[in-house]
């Protein structure tokens, strides 16, 4: 299938999802401050984007649903451990974090996003009977994109939270 058949295929909205996620991955790489709630936004949408398509995706079943848990888990495990060397300071005050540049965001975002659309790629043109195999991997590469955010943005949450109760994730914050 040629490159040509692949774009003239895809779905308008995958175009306008690549624009939103190279735009915040950009802006990532200059740094700044923002509100935790602004933050939420990337977490939310890998969360909803993985879990949607295994609900939407005719071969998941109760495997690809603990595959993608465990992916989280472990992206969580990732996210902390970014977040935690990021070097982001909290304003407690004002409510916002402040985070210098990275390149982490914009890599994770695009890594996913390729990997996505190649697996949704095979999955539709893979006979049902034996794509089993890229709905589990579709499992696990959504689950682990929506943990490094989720574990990124819960140490952004717990750096609001008093020294006192944060405890040893807070070490660096």
């Amino acid at each position: 299938m040629s490159l040509d058949a692949i774009l003239s295929g895809t779905p308008v909205w995958v175009s306008a999802l690549l624009a939103f996620l190279v735009s915040r991955g950009m802006k990532a790489l200059k740094g700044g401050t923002a509100p935790l709630s602004k933050l939420a936004i990337v977490p939310a949408v890998f969360a909803g984007w993985g879990i949607l398509h295994l609900f939407r995706e005719s071969g998941a079943n109760w495997h690809a649903g603990l595959i993608w848990i465990a992916g989280a888990v472990l992206g969580v495990c990732g996210g902390v451990a970014l977040a935690r060397a990021s070097g982001m300071s909290v304003d407690r005050e004002r409510e916002t974090v402040t985070l210098p540049g990275s390149a982490v965001p914009l890599v994770v975002m695009l890594v996913t996003f390729a990997s996505k659309f190649w697996i949704g790629f095979e999955l539709a043109t893979t006979p049902v009977d034996s794509a089993s195999m890229f709905v589990l991997l579709d499992a696990a590469v959504s689950g682990v994109a929506a943990g490094i955010f989720a574990g990124r943005f819960l140490i952004y949450w717990l750096g609001f939270r008093s020294t006192a109760s944060f405890g040893a994730l807070g070490d660096r914050v």
